[in-house]
């Protein structure tokens, strides 16, 4: 890894970036504008659940295929059909009514997704080292921040309804291809372990829990935190602002995170961030009508998202080569398999006990990591 050209390293950094970037638009964008749709139109909650769903199943059913894929193929194709696929379900979805064929729309979409995520985050743990990971992480997930907000800010200026969001969504899909087909990228090395997804997932699953809990919080809060906005006498585009404050200021944080990790205990860290997101959840309800909220979704966001990004740390420090790849397609598993059940869970429980259950639901799911985390002795993988 050392002895490679500068010009590769960050070409396959620029090429990483653009990649997550991509598919981050049509993640943060799909997952506000077809709940807002669907709810516009009557469609029960349970059922706006099932569709976010539909996308996570296929993360999770295309990652286990993803490391041969590309092993065999090579990440620079593979994420130029993934983007092509995502345009394609684009247009498909705003040309069609919900909820019917969006599923399976839906769930293409979904599976590109989950290999651009795979993809990207393969690239910076290769050109990762032991005294930047932290950083590279920190700026990995600041991109995910940025180009997630860009779907709630969308709405306010186009509304929900017509072809101009979904048009401007392809757009920036649409310019990924560009610096994938300009730099020069550096693939995954081959060593290291067997690149089996169900290998690297039972040697660290307090791990990937940490990355599941964060991919439900992802898509539960993204489906329904405007719905819950609203219905307590928020206008959407305040709820939408608070949304993209919430995101963005990742960028500010997430860097710092991760650096706070590698300097001080990641552990610590992860423990910090999980008990932060359980407090500012359960203020949510309590602090819906009053200034208050800003700041509550901002720390509930960093809470939430920081425990993804020391996770990723963690991740690069215990696997390696073909582990390493088969450990980031098991982190967009994570994604799937979170928002499979995620949205659902949620829809249900707010269809049965209504919207300001909401808050509860998130505080729950990191309840329950927390008592993950405690039961091993606080410690995110027993290998560090």
């Amino acid at each position: 890894m050392t002895t490679a050209k500068p010009a590769i390293l960050s070409g396959t950094l620029v090429a990483a970036l653009a990649t997550v970037g991509v598919c981050d638009v049509a993640f943060g964008l799909t997952l506000q504008l077809q709940p807002l749709l669907m709810d516009a139109r009557g469609i029960p909650a349970w059922l706006i659940g099932v569709n976010t769903a539909a996308g996570a199943l296929g993360v999770l059913i295309a990652g286990p295929f993803l490391p041969r894929i590309i092993a065999a193929a090579g990440a620079r194709p593979v994420a130029f059909f993934s983007i092509v696929t995502v345009l394609v379900c684009l247009a498909a979805m705003a040309l069609l009514p919900p909820p019917w064929w969006w599923f399976g729309f839906r769930f293409f979409m979904g599976a590109a997704i989950g290999s651009l995520f795979t993809v990207s985050e393969a690239w910076v743990l290769t050109i990762a080292t032991n005294e930047t990971r932290g950083r590279l992480m920190g700026l990995y997930t600041s991109m995910l921040s940025i180009t997630f907000a860009v779907g709630p800010t969308i709405l306010p200026f186009t509304g929900i309804e017509g072809f101009l969001p979904w048009l401007i969504c392809i757009v920036f899909v649409a310019g990924g291809l560009i610096p994938l087909a300009l730099v020069k990228v550096r693939e995954a090395s081959e060593d290291g372990g067997h690149g089996s997804i169900v290998n690297v997932m039972t040697r660290a699953p307090i791990l990937f829990a940490c990355l599941g809990a964060a991919t439900i919080f992802d898509s539960v809060i993204i489906s329904f935190f405007s719905i819950f906005a609203q219905r307590n006498g928020l206008p959407l585009a305040e709820a939408s602002a608070m949304l993209s404050a919430g995101i963005v200021s990742g960028v500010i944080c997430f860097y710092p995170l991760g650096l706070w990790a590698d300097r001080w205990s990641r552990n610590g860290v992860v423990l910090i961030c999980t008990a932060t997101t359980i407090i500012a959840a359960l203020l949510l309800g309590p602090v819906i009508r009053t200034p208050f909220i800003w700041p509550m979704v901002i720390l509930i966001f960093n809470g939430a998202f920081g425990v993804y990004v020391v996770a990723l740390a963690v991740m690069g420090d215990i696997f390696k080569g073909k582990d390493m790849v088969a450990a980031s397609a098991g982190t967009a598993a994570m994604w799937g398999l979170g928002g499979m059940i995620g949205p659902p869970i949620a829809g249900r429980i707010i269809d049965s006990f209504g919207i300001n259950s909401f808050p509860l639901v998130l505080a729950g799911f990191y309840g329950l990591l927390m008592l993950g985390l405690l039961l091993q002795g606080g410690r995110v993988a027993r290998a560090t």
